[in-house]
């Protein structure tokens, strides 16, 4: 099945990611290349955006950043079934991380950003929770830090139905591996896999079939070309439909 319900809201399996587009630092020198390739170019990132619609990977997990939103929003006009998950801006510009902007284009899922999420303050954290909330999306928190953060979310009981993370067969970028899978296997939220190749350091052939060894409930994967887009959403429909 191509998506999972989470509170009336229909959320894809599988998800382009665009850390990709913004030349995120875990990629190295290429992510400087593929940030200037498009970053700015709305129309090249929608177009994988569709190409990864009709191969099965029906959204896009998105930043408020350069011209991703417009692309997110381009490929959604083109495909009906295209759904917007996304995560707010690292900085405070003036108007709450860009959350506004995450609703305008209907992310069902609008994530706190890590930057934000991993400091642990309460009171920062409640509010801006509460905001996503009394918009009608479903508020979620992307961790880098998995092991200490999930389990804050639990203590303190917050409305956060859905948790963005690294999760990764080599525990890349996770911390403690066993203890983020026991959290993970433990605990009913609604689990993303961000990291699921490590960066390119996986192949899709085994990232994929990890997952599914877990409660993973979808996965959102950066990908850069039609041709890498079929062949690692072909090996994640296999896991995930």
């Amino acid at each position: 099945m191509s998506y999972i319900e989470l509170e009336s809201k229909q959320i894809p399996r599988i998800t382009i990611g665009t850390s990709p587009f913004m030349g995120a630092g875990q990629f190295g020198v290429i992510g400087s290349v593929w940030r200037a390739e498009f970053f700015q170019n709305a129309e090249k990132m929608a177009q994988l955006m569709i190409h990864a619609c009709n191969q099965g990977a029906k959204g896009v997990e998105v930043i408020p950043a350069g011209a991703m939103l417009d692309a997110a929003v381009l490929a959604k006009k083109r495909c009906p079934d295209f759904a917007i998950i996304g995560s707010t801006l690292w900085e405070h510009i003036g108007n709450y991380f860009h959350i506004d902007d995450l609703v305008k284009v209907d992310s069902r899922i609008i994530f706190l950003h890590g930057s934000i999420s991993d400091n642990r303050e309460l009171t920062l954290i409640k509010p801006l929770l509460k905001k996503i909330r009394l918009a009608g999306k479903i508020p979620g928190i992307a961790t880098h830090y998995p092991a200490v953060t999930i389990p804050f979310i639990h203590q303190n009981k917050l409305d956060c139905p859905a948790i963005l993370l690294p999760f990764n067969l080599r525990g890349a970028f996770m911390g403690d591996q066993r203890a983020v899978e026991e959290l993970v296997d433990s605990l009913d939220y609604c689990f993303v896999a961000m990291k699921s190749l490590a960066a390119g350091q996986i192949p899709p052939t085994k990232a994929f079939p990890y997952l599914g060894e877990h409660n993973i409930s979808a996965v959102t994967v950066g990908m850069v070309s039609e041709e890498e887009i079929t062949q690692t959403v072909s090996e994640a429909k296999k896991v995930f439909f």
